[in-house]
């Protein structure tokens, strides 16, 4: 919710402190997880906990490339994806925090000289999360995928 207040007030004039939040952590519930499993930079293959098990229809080599131009435009509900105890559901969760914290350390170190790009060296972990979750939302291959869920929780 403080980011959402960050991404709306922060750019407009207001009689209100705008809080500071490229420092917060990636928002880590079910779905960039999830979509971290999918795209294979989170391998479950060795996991513990029984996660080794959850998501076999992972081809991330599809999912890397570019999305279909014609893509059908009516979203559909994401498939139900393994449903994990509260145990898997925090190991997970904490392997994409740490997961897309290297992605924004490495990032933030690449020898950039594609002025286009320059952006990648100062990306911060919202703004990896804001677009992993686009990418969850709009593409509608990535829709398709499944997203674990835990039952019995207010967290999502």
């Amino acid at each position: 919710m403080i980011h959402l207040v960050n991404l709306r007030f922060s750019s407009s004039p207001h009689d209100f402190v705008v809080p500071e939040t490229s420092q917060l952590p990636v928002f880590s519930d079910n779905v960039l997880p999830s979509m971290l499993v999918h795209l294979g930079i989170i391998d479950l293959s060795s996991a513990t906990l029984g996660l080794g098990e959850m998501f076999l229809d992972v081809d991330a080599d599809a999912l890397l490339q570019p999305a279909a131009s014609a893509e059908e435009t009516t979203k559909s509900v994401p498939k139900e994806g393994p449903v994990l105890t509260s145990e898997q559901s925090c190991a997970l969760r904490a392997a994409a925090i740490y997961a897309c914290e290297v992605i924004v350390s490495t990032a933030r170190g690449l020898p950039i000289t594609d002025q286009n790009l320059l952006w990648v060296n100062s990306m911060t972990l919202p703004e990896l999360d804001g677009w992993l979750w686009a990418g969850a939302k709009d593409r509608v291959d990535y829709r398709r995928l499944g997203r674990f869920s835990l039952t019995n929780t207010k967290f999502f």
